[in-house]
Protein backbone atom coordinates (compact mmCIF):
# COMPACT_ATOMS: atom_id res chain seq x y z
CA UNK A 1 0.00 0.00 0.00
CA UNK A 2 1.33 3.43 -0.94
CA UNK A 3 0.80 6.04 1.78
CA UNK A 4 1.00 9.70 0.91
CA UNK A 5 0.52 12.90 2.83
CA UNK A 6 -0.50 16.36 1.71
CA UNK A 7 2.53 18.02 0.20
CA UNK A 8 3.56 21.53 -0.65
CA UNK A 9 5.75 20.95 -3.69
CA UNK A 10 4.78 22.50 -6.99
CA UNK A 11 2.44 20.42 -9.10
CA UNK A 12 3.25 19.97 -12.78
CA UNK A 13 -0.34 19.83 -14.00
CA UNK A 14 -2.69 21.68 -14.25
CA UNK A 15 -0.69 24.61 -12.88
CA UNK A 16 1.95 26.62 -14.67
CA UNK A 17 5.55 25.89 -13.74
CA UNK A 18 6.38 27.74 -10.55
CA UNK A 19 2.75 28.22 -9.46
CA UNK A 20 1.33 26.62 -6.36
CA UNK A 21 -2.17 25.09 -6.54
CA UNK A 22 -4.82 27.11 -4.67
CA UNK A 23 -5.40 24.71 -1.79
CA UNK A 24 -4.06 21.59 -0.08
CA UNK A 25 -2.95 19.00 -2.61
CA UNK A 26 -1.14 15.74 -3.26
CA UNK A 27 0.85 15.26 -6.44
CA UNK A 28 2.68 12.04 -7.28
CA UNK A 29 3.12 9.65 -10.21
CA UNK A 30 -0.33 8.06 -9.61
CA UNK A 31 -2.62 11.03 -9.02
CA UNK A 32 -3.03 14.73 -8.45
CA UNK A 33 -5.66 15.64 -5.85
CA UNK A 34 -6.57 19.20 -4.89
CA UNK A 35 -9.01 20.45 -2.25
CA UNK A 36 -10.50 23.94 -2.50
CA UNK A 37 -12.39 25.06 0.57
CA UNK A 38 -15.01 27.72 -0.19
CA UNK A 39 -16.50 30.43 2.00
CA UNK A 40 -20.26 30.54 2.60
CA UNK A 41 -20.40 33.74 0.52
CA UNK A 42 -18.67 32.07 -2.45
CA UNK A 43 -21.10 29.16 -2.43
CA UNK A 44 -24.11 31.42 -1.91
CA UNK A 45 -23.06 33.56 -4.89
CA UNK A 46 -22.51 30.49 -7.08
CA UNK A 47 -25.95 29.01 -6.42
CA UNK A 48 -27.75 32.36 -6.28
CA UNK A 49 -26.41 33.11 -9.78
CA UNK A 50 -28.09 29.88 -10.89
CA UNK A 51 -31.50 30.95 -9.58
CA UNK A 52 -31.59 29.14 -6.24
CA UNK A 53 -34.20 30.62 -3.86
CA UNK A 54 -33.28 32.29 -0.54
CA UNK A 55 -34.32 29.23 1.53
CA UNK A 56 -31.84 27.04 -0.38
CA UNK A 57 -29.07 29.66 -0.13
CA UNK A 58 -29.62 29.87 3.64
CA UNK A 59 -29.18 26.09 4.02
CA UNK A 60 -26.09 26.08 1.76
CA UNK A 61 -24.48 28.87 3.81
CA UNK A 62 -24.79 26.74 6.97
CA UNK A 63 -22.47 24.04 5.58
CA UNK A 64 -18.83 23.54 4.59
CA UNK A 65 -18.24 23.15 0.83
CA UNK A 66 -15.06 21.76 -0.59
CA UNK A 67 -14.34 21.26 -4.28
CA UNK A 68 -12.28 18.15 -4.92
CA UNK A 69 -10.27 17.75 -8.12
CA UNK A 70 -8.61 14.42 -8.94
CA UNK A 71 -6.47 13.58 -11.98
CA UNK A 72 -5.55 9.95 -12.60
CA UNK A 73 -1.93 10.31 -13.70
CA UNK A 74 -1.31 6.56 -13.90
CA UNK A 75 -1.61 4.08 -16.76
CA UNK A 76 -4.28 2.03 -14.99
CA UNK A 77 -7.78 2.55 -13.59
CA UNK A 78 -8.01 4.55 -10.36
CA UNK A 79 -11.22 3.91 -8.42
CA UNK A 80 -12.90 6.91 -6.81
CA UNK A 81 -15.20 5.46 -4.15
CA UNK A 82 -16.08 7.95 -1.44
CA UNK A 83 -17.20 5.03 0.75
CA UNK A 84 -13.43 4.39 1.10
CA UNK A 85 -12.83 7.87 2.48
CA UNK A 86 -12.60 8.59 6.19
CA UNK A 87 -13.36 12.10 7.37
CA UNK A 88 -12.70 12.73 11.05
CA UNK A 89 -12.57 15.58 13.54
CA UNK A 90 -11.04 15.07 16.97
CA UNK A 91 -10.65 11.38 16.04
CA UNK A 92 -14.40 10.93 15.50
CA UNK A 93 -16.17 10.35 12.17
CA UNK A 94 -17.66 13.34 10.38
CA UNK A 95 -20.68 12.46 8.27
CA UNK A 96 -20.71 13.91 4.76
CA UNK A 97 -23.86 15.74 3.82
CA UNK A 98 -24.60 13.48 0.88
CA UNK A 99 -27.32 13.28 -1.76
CA UNK A 100 -29.76 11.67 0.68
CA UNK A 101 -29.27 14.54 3.15
CA UNK A 102 -29.74 17.18 0.45
CA UNK A 103 -32.80 15.45 -1.01
CA UNK A 104 -34.40 15.76 2.43
CA UNK A 105 -33.49 19.46 2.62
CA UNK A 106 -34.78 20.08 -0.89
CA UNK A 107 -38.04 18.25 -0.12
CA UNK A 108 -38.47 20.36 3.02
CA UNK A 109 -38.09 23.65 1.16
CA UNK A 110 -39.76 22.37 -2.04
CA UNK A 111 -36.80 23.12 -4.29
CA UNK A 112 -37.55 22.87 -8.00
CA UNK A 113 -36.33 19.88 -9.99
CA UNK A 114 -34.19 22.18 -12.16
CA UNK A 115 -32.31 23.47 -9.09
CA UNK A 116 -31.96 19.94 -7.70
CA UNK A 117 -30.38 18.84 -10.97
CA UNK A 118 -28.01 21.82 -10.96
CA UNK A 119 -26.97 21.04 -7.40
CA UNK A 120 -26.49 17.36 -8.26
CA UNK A 121 -24.13 17.99 -11.15
CA UNK A 122 -21.89 20.10 -8.90
CA UNK A 123 -21.32 17.23 -6.44
CA UNK A 124 -18.38 14.81 -6.56
CA UNK A 125 -19.55 11.41 -7.81
CA UNK A 126 -19.69 8.77 -5.07
CA UNK A 127 -18.20 6.16 -7.41
CA UNK A 128 -16.18 6.55 -10.58
CA UNK A 129 -13.63 4.45 -12.42
CA UNK A 130 -11.08 7.01 -13.54
CA UNK A 131 -9.40 5.78 -16.68
CA UNK A 132 -5.73 6.59 -17.30
CA UNK A 133 -5.20 10.36 -17.52
CA UNK A 134 -8.88 11.05 -16.72
CA UNK A 135 -9.87 13.88 -14.33
CA UNK A 136 -12.95 14.27 -12.14
CA UNK A 137 -14.14 16.99 -9.83
CA UNK A 138 -17.04 18.13 -7.72
CA UNK A 139 -18.08 19.26 -4.28
CA UNK A 140 -18.29 17.39 -1.03
CA UNK A 141 -20.21 19.01 1.80
CA UNK A 142 -19.64 18.70 5.54
CA UNK A 143 -21.34 20.14 8.61
CA UNK A 144 -19.90 23.56 9.52
CA UNK A 145 -18.95 23.21 13.18
CA UNK A 146 -15.63 25.04 13.54
CA UNK A 147 -13.53 21.92 14.15
CA UNK A 148 -10.44 21.02 12.14
CA UNK A 149 -10.85 17.80 10.19
CA UNK A 150 -8.81 15.13 8.42
CA UNK A 151 -9.58 13.36 5.15
CA UNK A 152 -8.03 9.98 4.37
CA UNK A 153 -8.97 8.76 0.90
CA UNK A 154 -8.17 5.29 -0.41
CA UNK A 155 -8.18 4.60 -4.14
CA UNK A 156 -8.01 1.02 -5.39
CA UNK A 157 -6.18 0.60 -8.67
CA UNK A 158 -6.47 -1.66 -11.68
CA UNK A 159 -9.38 -2.81 -13.82
CA UNK A 160 -10.59 -5.20 -11.09
CA UNK A 161 -9.27 -3.20 -8.10
CA UNK A 162 -6.43 -5.68 -7.61
CA UNK A 163 -3.35 -3.61 -8.45
CA UNK A 164 -2.88 -2.06 -5.04
CA UNK A 165 -4.17 1.03 -3.34
CA UNK A 166 -3.19 4.68 -3.20
CA UNK A 167 -3.93 6.45 0.08
CA UNK A 168 -3.85 10.20 0.47
CA UNK A 169 -4.24 12.10 3.70
CA UNK A 170 -5.07 15.74 4.32
CA UNK A 171 -4.80 16.89 7.93
CA UNK A 172 -5.78 19.98 9.86
CA UNK A 173 -8.30 21.22 7.30
CA UNK A 174 -10.63 24.06 8.25
CA UNK A 175 -13.86 25.18 6.63
CA UNK A 176 -13.32 28.52 4.93
CA UNK A 177 -14.99 31.48 6.60
CA UNK A 178 -16.35 34.72 5.16
CA UNK A 179 -14.09 37.71 5.78
CA UNK A 180 -15.19 39.89 8.72
CA UNK A 181 -17.92 42.36 7.83
CA UNK A 182 -19.67 40.20 5.22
Amino acid sequence: MLLLGACVSVAAVPWEKGETPPGPYVDNDRLFMLLRLHTPEQMAAFYEARGFPPAAIERIRETCFMTVHIDNKSNTVLWLETANWRITADGKPVTRLDRTYWNGVWDEIRLSQASRSTFGWTQLPDTRDLQPQEPVGGNIVLPRDGRAFTIEADFFTGKHKRQGMVRVKFENLQCAEDPPGE
